[in-house]
């Protein structure tokens, strides 16, 4: 009970603008949340990226918090959200660059094989040739793959880093990864 009345005395120096008050906060919370984020990844560096995008989420939004009563679920909530966003990059991530090979495979003519040690070169040297590629695209179609495919961006983000809407990005990367499958079809 003590240890509730404490965070609130802490929040509520963090919310006056506070910044010894806001570091009292962020250990605190990066002390609680830490054991809850390292059960879900099973990865101390991610555990470390999430927490600090939920430190940054909460330094960001905690003068909006009304109830300071609500403080620990609003925290779990968002570092649950941020873990689940990490999750959801990493999939797209992974979906993105076995998109890549099979195009390349596709523009090759190759077949997939066993997984064996010269199966792994392959994989090594393809994903070397796509970087290459995509470093001698046009810096647009460029800079959109980096963002969605390197970043994983969502397609909003990406609009409004390139001051455009989030159709016309996902527009752009669809026209820079046909680019790119051009581009390492000719070079083949």
């Amino acid at each position: 009970m003590n240890d509730d009345h404490d965070t609130i005395q802490i929040l509520a120096e963090a919310q006056s603008g506070s910044q010894a008050g806001m570091g009292r906060l962020a250990t605190l919370v990066w002390d609680r949340l830490y054991p809850f984020v390292l059960r879900i990844t099973l990865n101390q560096d991610a555990t470390e990226d999430i927490l600090q995008e939920t430190l940054l989420a909460m330094i960001r939004r905690v003068e909006s918090l009304r109830d300071r009563s609500r403080f620990w679920p609003w925290m779990y909530r968002i570092a649950w959200n941020k873990t689940q966003d990490t999750f959801r990059r990493r999939r797209l991530q992974s979906s993105a660059e076995n998109s890549l090979l099979r195009a390349l495979e596709q523009a090759r003519g190759a077949q997939p094989e066993g997984g064996n040690l010269l199966d792994a070169k392959i994989r090594a040297e393809m994903l070397q040739r796509v970087a290459a590629e995509v470093k001698q695209l046009h810096p647009a179609h460029r800079d959109i793959v980096e963002l969605r495919c390197y970043e994983q961006l969502p397609y909003s983000e990406i609009a409004s880093r390139t001051q455009t809407t989030p159709q016309k990005a996902r527009v752009q990367f669809h026209r820079a990864k046909q680019s790119l499958k051009t581009h390492l079809a000719c070079s083949v």
